[in-house]
């Protein structure tokens, strides 16, 4: 897959990936969403114990001067189906076969016709309830009618153990629980009450706010986790980047300076390990040679120096002593990128749509070399928009990346100036970000 991404940057797109001047379309849904106009959807990762992206929650954003009351059902009923609109336009289904999707929804929601039309396999719908909500029978029928049908249920916890409330965690899944404060005892102690209550429930931890609550988590048997804790940038005393990385950033800036094969080969030669990632890479089968390649001189010549820049890029997350969470922060970054340089579409030259997916990549360099951002780009050779969108903010790049990097966010205030400065709507926005995701989490999965 690493082969893909690889030729598509050089121009040897296959015809399951569109060029980078076009912004893909969704499929025509099956059923007309019953919703009211687009906005800019929100995502948060989830990771699986294994520290690789399991699923995805989606929200909409709210502007902050948004005064509308949203405890009144009417309002909770509006933003769920224009919700459950806009996933339906971003066509959700195609994510559904590779991840979960966490959809927050009101249970009175869960009438609502196009419920009956939704894709049961991979979705998990995550009920809002609070003390007022009233837990029928007609409501656990409803719940039951739609398990059957494949569906999952997350609860979260400070609702699941109440009073009248042991029916609805039977039928629950996943039980969400904040872990922000990470009182051990008070999160095992809740842990027991749901277990007490419902056996085998999978417990979800939401506010994950560094790697070392996470670790405390894990070992409390969690199944999924979630909160900025995979791209937050941690507070290191003396950060150290490993030698395999320092390695791969020397060969970056060499090839961007248009040092010759042999020189390259030899700095190959003085690391096993990627010259035998090189090779292995060079003799796969999306190169499509005839014979297989076993000098690195060889290889160097087939690659050329463009797809070897762009191979290099994608090594430096996994390359050699990859630290903890670095999968996961790769598909965050390749999302980035993708997003970044679909929204440029058109308007710009493919070298500068190549540039502006560089910047969204690399805008997450920091959070894996454990390094200021500051050090990390004055150790790699880049065009100085690049550099500027990355650390300032600025230039013509960054609004693309902005935009990129709101997609994970929930500041709603800035979306709409930015789509209006580079001429994209909002649906745009939404289209390319899950295309970005399937497209993401496809290339990370082999790299």
């Amino acid at each position: 897959m690493l082969n893909r991404l690889v030729g598509m940057w050089s121009g040897g797109r296959d015809n399951a990936t569109p060029p980078p001047g076009a912004v893909p379309s969704a499929p025509e849904p099956a059923a007309r969403p019953v919703a009211k106009a687009p906005s800019v959807m929100r995502r948060e990762a989830m990771l699986g114990r294994d520290q690789k992206v399991a699923a995805y929650t989606f929200m909409l954003r709210r502007a902050p001067d948004d005064q509308r009351d949203m405890a009144l059902p009417d309002m909770q009923r509006l933003y769920d189906e224009t919700l459950l609109g806009n996933l339906q336009r971003m066509d959700i289904a195609r994510l559904l076969g590779q991840r979960l999707a966490f959809v927050p929804v009101v249970p009175a929601s869960l009438s609502l016709p196009l419920i009956d039309t939704w894709p049961a396999a991979g979705t998990v719908w995550a009920l809002k309830i609070d003390g007022q909500t009233p837990i029928d029978d007609s409501l656990l029928a409803r719940l039951a009618e739609l398990k059957a049908r494949g569906f999952g249920f997350a609860l979260h916890a400070d609702m699941a153990v109440g009073a009248g409330r042991h029916a609805l965690l039977q039928l629950a899944d996943y039980v969400l629980m904040d872990v922000g404060s990470e009182d051990i005892p008070a999160i095992t102690a809740q842990m027991a009450a749901v277990s007490k209550v419902a056996a085998g429930k999978r417990f979800v931890a939401t506010e994950v706010q560094t790697l070392e609550a996470f670790h405390m988590c894990h070992k409390l048997q969690f199944a999924l986790f979630m909160g900025p804790f995979i791209t937050r940038r941690e507070t290191l005393d003396t950060p150290v980047m490993g030698p395999s990385r320092a390695k791969v950033l020397d060969l970056m800036n060499r090839v961007r300076t248009g040092a010759e094969q042999p020189e390259l080969a030899g700095h190959f030669r003085q690391d096993p390990a990627l010259s035998v990632r090189l090779l292995r890479y060079v003799n796969s089968p999306g190169m499509g040679l005839m014979s297989k390649i076993g000098g690195i001189e060889q290889a160097l010549m087939v690659m050329g120096q463009d797809k070897l820049y762009r191979w290099l890029t994608l090594i430096l997350f996994t390359g050699g002593q990859t630290q903890e969470l670095d999968q996961a922060v790769l598909e965050n970054a390749l999302v980035r990128g993708r997003v970044a340089e679909q929204l440029a579409g058109r308007a710009l030259f493919a070298k500068a749509r190549d540039e502006i997916f560089v910047a969204g990549l690399f805008s997450l360099l920091d959070v894996v070399m454990r390094m200021p951002m500051e050090q990390v780009l004055k150790q790699i050779s880049l065009p100085a928009e690049i550099t500027e969108a990355i650390v300032s903010q600025r230039g013509p790049y960054a609004p693309y990346l902005a935009l990129a990097v709101a997609c994970e966010q929930d500041d709603q205030s800035s979306l709409e100036a930015l789509a209006g400065q580079i001429g994209r709507d909002v649906a745009d926005i939404n289209t390319v970000h899950m295309d970005a995701l399937l497209w993401a989490q496809q290339l990370s999965a082999d790299v």
